[in-house]
């Protein structure tokens, strides 16, 4: 099964949603505004493009931004437990300052004995 990866920069108004495959090449691009609205739209996006793509598993990356993503992460996963098991969907609500850090974590040099 072949997964979609999904980063959703949440913010007051809107959020951007880049929604790519395992290669990360990108598979479509936009923006949805923060409410109801937007949510729906967001989830039948991402269904289309899922479907047109034949990807199965859904891996949704959003920033913890405050209060902001919280109700966000939560309509999507009551909304996208409704397409299982054909759709899988695992939300990831993400801290940005130390996703911005990871790579600094790794204090091994770029391994060149394979």
């Amino acid at each position: 099964m072949s997964k979609m990866l999904v980063g959703i920069d949440v913010s007051l108004r809107s959020h951007h949603v880049q929604c790519m495959d395992e290669a990360g090449r990108s598979l479509a691009s936009f923006s949805v505004s923060n409410d109801q609205n937007g949510a729906d739209t967001l989830i039948k996006r991402m269904l289309e493009t899922s479907e047109k793509v034949n990807s199965h598993i859904l891996q949704i990356g959003m920033e913890a931004t405050s209060n902001l993503g919280w109700h966000l992460a939560h309509y999507l996963k009551d909304q996208l437990q409704g397409y299982e098991p054909k759709l899988k969907a695992q939300i990831y609500v993400l801290n940005a300052r130390k996703v911005a850090r990871f790579p600094n974590f790794n204090s091994y040099t770029t391994k060149k004995d394979a």
